[in-house]
């Protein structure tokens, strides 16, 4: 579901020991130490575990001679499959070798078999010799979407939004809205701390173990 920056602002403001008012309408009623607290909690639990709502799919189709491609905007998935580990970087179902010294090649021409990142680039080795389609598994970096539902790196406007399944939706929030207030606080002596801590530490088990535990895929990360 989605969940508006509004919505989210004056649900924050309204928790226990809040020092925030909870009646905000518009941008102009935001304040600026709330919201920045927001999107500090918000960026901090949505990296910290490949939920399945980061999940997304990115397709290439290569060039001939044409070995650099833009990245994926976030990190690449690396699968434990029988055959060993992979990263999820496909062409015709077989997956493609990471290529951990890439300085040590020379130019090839071919059907790609491996991969390097170079220079904020996707390389494939050998160098594409024909169209081919290549197929990426990754987590974004993006943590929600603007009024335009173009991918937005934090929430700034009040009808800005982050997309979190219902399953998930109140976990969720329990865990970004304790987190956010422990970052509105001023100091870590704060009196209130303490209960915000206690309240995310619990929140943030219940969002893990829901979302199937701490085990987690390995990835590339850019």
């Amino acid at each position: 579901m989605a969940i508006t920056l509004l919505d989210l602002y004056n649900k924050t403001a309204s928790q226990p020991w809040s020092m925030f008012d909870n009646d905000a309408v518009e941008n102009d009623d935001f304040e600026p130490a709330l919201i920045s607290a927001i999107n500090k909690a918000l960026v901090e639990i949505w990296c910290s575990y490949p939920f399945e709502f980061r999940l997304k799919h990115k397709q290439i189709i290569t060039q001939k001679y044409i070995n650099k491609y833009p990245l994926p905007d976030g990190t690449i998935l690396q699968k434990t499959l029988k055959s060993g580990e992979h990263y999820a970087v496909l062409l015709n179902k077989k997956y493609l070798e990471f290529v951990e010294t890439p300085e040590l090649l020379e130019f090839e021409l071919g059907k790609p078999e491996g991969f390097y990142i170079k220079n904020n680039s996707l390389c494939f080795y050998p160098a594409p010799d024909d169209t081919y389609t290549v197929n990426i598994d990754y987590l974004t970096f993006a943590v929600g979407l603007d009024s335009y539902n173009k991918p937005i790196y934090a929430l700034c406007d009040a009808d800005d939004k982050i997309v979190i399944p219902e399953k998930y939706e109140q976990l969720f929030l329990n865990a970004l809205m304790s987190k956010a207030m422990m970052y509105a606080l001023s100091a870590v002596s704060d009196e209130n701390y303490s209960g915000y801590a206690i309240e995310y530490e619990k929140a943030y088990k219940l969002l893990i173990k829901s979302a199937g535990g701490r085990k987690k895929n390995r990835r590339i990360s850019f």
